[in-house]
């Protein structure tokens, strides 16, 4: 329960921050999607099976903030977050060389889909080559941003693990 009242105001400053200095974050054409960021690092942290559901909500979260239909977003969050969810029952994500992969795999199908799905519904008329090519850029700058992220969990889960060994002393 104190998790989710942390998820509040991180979701908060997270959607500012995404909104207000999303340009100055651009890399080119790819500017790293937050909410899709705390997402997935929600997905890492959390135990338990009905994750992907706090993902369908960052997902709403987003759908909100973006011009264009709403729900496409939540759809994609809670596909993905489920996907996460699934992976997480079959192997073990408490280790960073996994975590990684799986947060720049997730990210990146989380943008593609999102893209594809605006393509698909027309709210885009651009080719859909560039913006595969966008998409997967956003993916992989989002995964990056979020690298420092996964360090501070894999420490704070450590951290918890390692037992407290008694100080010898001299």
């Amino acid at each position: 329960m104190k998790a989710c009242l942390l998820l509040l105001p991180l979701l908060y400053a997270a959607a500012a921050i995404q909104t207000s200095l999303g340009d100055l974050m651009r890399v080119g054409r790819a500017e790293p999607d937050l909410l899709a960021l705390a997402a997935v690092a929600w997905l890492l942290a959390a135990e338990g099976p009905h994750a992907f559901l706090v993902a369908g909500a960052i997902g709403l979260v987003e759908d909100l903030l973006a011009p264009g239909r709403v729900g496409l977003a939540a759809a994609c969050f809670l596909t993905v977050g489920y996907g996460l969810a699934r992976l997480r029952t079959r192997f073990p994500l408490d280790h960073l060389a996994i975590q990684l992969p799986a947060m720049l795999l997730s990210l990146t199908v989380l943008t593609l889909a999102q893209t594809v799905g605006r393509w698909l519904s027309g709210e885009t008329a651009a080719d859909l080559g560039p913006l595969v090519v966008r998409a997967l850029g956003v993916g992989l700058y989002t995964s990056g941003v979020g690298l420092p992220l996964l360090m501070v969990m894999d420490w704070i889960r450590e951290g918890r693990r390692r037992p407290d060994f008694p100080v010898a002393e001299a």
